[in-house]
């Protein structure tokens, strides 16, 4: 059985900014997976969930834009504060140049306050010929 991305990956608002970088939002409800058993007394976000988030905002630009694009890694992680159900959470990632790789900053934000920053590694899957 195939589980949505959505189910896991519910972003919305994805927009290119005037520097050319992507954003989209998101806010995980109580009832999100992501808190499934971390924790049950106080539940948070596991920070897996938010690079997922960074890494699927990419995809879905990149798509967007006609190009099939994948993460391939994560540098510099620097997680700064805890992310409670229902918080509305903004992911920015730079802008991705014209070349099949780069090395793009990101940050996840919530009312302005960094939750998570560091870099990840876009690389663009080419057609075969």
């Amino acid at each position: 059985m195939r589980i949505s991305q959505d189910r896991w990956l519910p972003l919305k608002d994805l927009r290119i900014t005037s520097e050319g970088g992507w954003e989209s939002s998101v806010q995980l409800e109580s009832s999100s997976e992501w808190f499934s058993g971390h924790f049950d007394e106080y539940p948070i976000a596991p920070g897996v969930a938010l690079l997922a988030l960074a890494a699927e905002t990419v995809k879905r630009q990149g798509r967007e834009q006609g190009r099939l694009l994948e993460v391939s890694g994560f540098f510099g992680i620097r997680f700064r504060r805890l992310v409670l159900p229902g918080e509305e959470l903004l992911i920015s990632v730079g802008a991705m140049p014209p070349e099949s790789e780069a090395k793009l900053d990101f940050h996840v934000t919530c009312h302005g306050h960094i939750i998570v920053h560091g870099v990840l590694k876009a690389i663009e899957e080419l057609s075969g010929g």
